[in-house]
């Protein structure tokens, strides 16, 4: 059963496979090849130290690689494969079957920690205060092997409960929130001046000896062994029901139901500001473009991962350059200060455009033949699609407007009018490569799922290209300020860049409407192609 399952996923990615193939091996070689060196060298003073100091760290490094383990992949959004229930509960599969499969693929969210457990139980065993290799061996690699299960168990089980959090209305935006700002408290307290915790300062969590990784730990040594394995089992045990019972829940679980609008049982009430958010562009423009921006307006407003990224915007982008501006070096304070309200609105338009721009099509998917055969011109869907994006991007921005007024960081009426200016000029660059990303690297995205990224691996390569060559005119712009310490020539500059830009927007929006002509059948199937029974966020 379970290769089968393998076989139908490695089926369903046979055509995308070609794509990015190469980009996607090279990252993946520098990734894992910092992580094996680190295994190496975690192998190589795992076999030098001393007995004492082996008791000592020892817990510590496996409550370090079970909080990595469990939280890295909460925080960085991307929870790895998982098995989309709703492709295999058509068959009369055991449900024990499938939490094996579902559990087996927790390997794949933290492998680099894998390696790292490889590493250390090598030099373990390697070094003479651990005995000979036959009687350290079963010693060292029992307690982990175990220690590894308790960690499968419970990552299941916390992926479980929180794709469950993360379907319910308004408790999905809450909850992301809660998680950028845990991710970004430690360093602003570190920056605002508050003392760090030093790395001793987790002896007591790790070598208490109730808790799962102080029980691995005293079990590898030999230490109260049979006390040890008896926590150490009543952990894995206890991981295991978690998350067999999350997977359950799952199972009976209907995500699409629990974000569906409830039918209206009230009096219809006045219109409120965002209805007249959406029928805004109809007193600007004429149908069809009006038509098709209020179309956008609504439904990437409804969509569970754009809302995400747009918390992200002006809530994760505010707190990671805040601690810059509580830095204690006040040359740099001072230029990051008068730039601050500049640099979160530029990275929140970066930020959007995985949703919108970059992948204009993502979310209609196998709907985007409707444009295709409607009498309407590809540019203007292109054009309304852009203007939709506009909008978000500069309510964003009026957002931060108000946090950083907040935070009395950067006001005034000069800063404000040059981020929309400076903003408007970014957009012209991002929005003329995004138009050609949309139409020559497409990609199906599933709104409900908040963990998915915008771009294909192929068109990821080309990021990082894209991205300082669309800044650079808005760069040169800030240099030619500093050089001259003259705000005509930023201003001289940054109008050139703009008039540069537009010639730049014209000239993608010609090339995506020629690409489109000539791969019409192909941008369809790009944007039809389902995932297989593994799903990957």
């Amino acid at each position: 059963m379970i290769a089968a399952i393998l076989r139908a996923q490695l089926l369903s990615m046979r055509f995308g496979a070609r794509q990015g193939a190469v980009f996607s091996l090279i990252i993946g070689i520098v990734w894992y090849g910092f992580w094996c060196f680190a295994a190496f060298s975690i192998q190589e003073l795992a076999g030098l130290v001393d007995a004492a100091t082996l008791r000592l760290w020892i817990p510590t490094g496996l409550l370090l690689i079970g909080l990595y383990w469990q939280v890295v992949p909460i925080f960085s959004a991307s929870m790895g494969s998982a098995l989309d229930m709703r492709k295999l509960l058509v068959y009369p599969v055991p449900h024990g079957r499938l939490f094996v499969v579902e559990t087996l693929l927790r390997l794949t969210t933290t492998l680099e920690m894998t390696l790292v457990l490889a590493g250390g139980v090598v030099g373990l065993m390697r070094n003479p205060a651990s005995g000979a290799w036959r009687t350290a061996g079963a010693r060292v690699l029992a307690p982990t092997l175990v220690y590894v299960l308790f960690n499968l168990f419970l990552a299941s089980g916390l992926r479980s409960l929180l794709e469950r959090l993360l379907s319910r209305r308004r408790l999905r935006e809450v909850l992301v929130f809660l998680l950028l700002i845990g991710v970004t408290a430690p360093r602003l307290l570190v920056a605002a001046g508050v003392e760090s915790i030093p790395l001793g300062g987790l002896g007591p969590v790790s070598q208490f000896a109730g808790l799962p990784w102080a029980a691995a730990g005293r079990a590898m040594m030999g230490v109260s062994e049979l006390v040890a394995w008896l926590t150490l089992g009543a952990w894995t045990i206890a991981a295991a029901w978690f998350g067999r019972t999350q997977f359950e829940r799952n199972l009976r679980y209907d995500s699409m139901a629990s974000q569906a609008t409830p039918l209206a049982t009230e009096p219809a009430r006045p219109e409120g500001w965002s209805e007249r958010l959406y029928r805004l562009p109809s007193r600007f423009f004429r149908d069809p473009l009006a038509g098709i921006i209020e179309k956008e307006l609504r439904s990437l407003s409804r969509t569970p991962r754009f809302r995400m990224v747009f918390v992200m915007g002006f809530s994760f982008g505010v707190m990671v350059w805040l601690p810059m501006v509580f830095g204690r070096h006040a040359d740099r304070q001072s230029a990051i200060e008068h730039n601050f309200l500049v640099v979160v609105s530029a990275y929140a338009l970066t930020l959007l455009g995985q949703v919108t721009y970059w992948n204009c099509f993502g979310f209609d998917r196998s709907a985007v033949q409707f444009y295709f055969a409607a009498p309407l011109p590809v540019w203007q869907t292109l054009l309304g699609k852009n203007v939709a994006s506009l909008i978000f991007i500069y309510l964003e921005v009026l957002i931060l407007v108000v946090v950083t007024t907040a935070l009395r960081v950067g006001v005034g009426l000069r800063p404000v009018a040059e981020a929309l200016v400076v903003v408007a000029v970014c957009s012209l660059y991002m929005m003329a490569f995004g138009n050609i990303s949309s139409v020559r690297y497409p990609r199906p995205l599933t709104p409900e799922r908040v963990s998915q990224g915008g771009a294909s691996s192929r068109f990821q390569a080309l990021v990082f290209l894209l991205y300082p060559l669309a800044l650079l005119p808005v760069f040169l712009a800030y240099l030619a300020r500093y050089a001259f310490d003259s705000e005509m020539a930023f201003g001289v500059v940054l109008a050139l860049a703009a008039a540069i830009g537009g010639v730049m927007y014209w000239l993608g929006m010609d090339s995506a409407v020629k690409t489109v002509a000539t791969r019409r059948e192909q941008i369809l199937a790009d944007l039809s192609r389902g995932e297989g029974p593994i799903a990957t966020s």
